[in-house]
């Protein structure tokens, strides 16, 4: 099972995408808004743990998405800079 993801997909996972919203789940059930994803010198989200926890969640893949998610960010801000 797959939905449509918010433009622009900027990365595409196994499971994750990160997309215009942040990061969401391919099958639709999950998604995290770039506003709750903190920079990588911040403590790790609880999001994270939560979503990893999850039956079936491929956390290297999740890991993955949260990279490009910040790597996005910190662009942005340099942009905006």
């Amino acid at each position: 099972m797959s939905h449509e993801l918010t433009e622009p997909v900027h990365w595409q996972g196994r499971q994750w995408a990160v997309t215009g919203y942040g990061i969401e789940a391919l099958d639709g059930m999950y998604h995290v808004p770039f506003s709750e994803i903190p920079d990588a010198k911040a403590e790790r989200p609880d999001w994270l743990d939560a979503l990893c926890r999850r039956y079936g969640t491929d956390g290297d893949d999740l890991a993955a998405a949260l990279k490009v998610a910040r790597s996005i960010q910190a662009d942005a801000s340099k942009s905006a800079a």
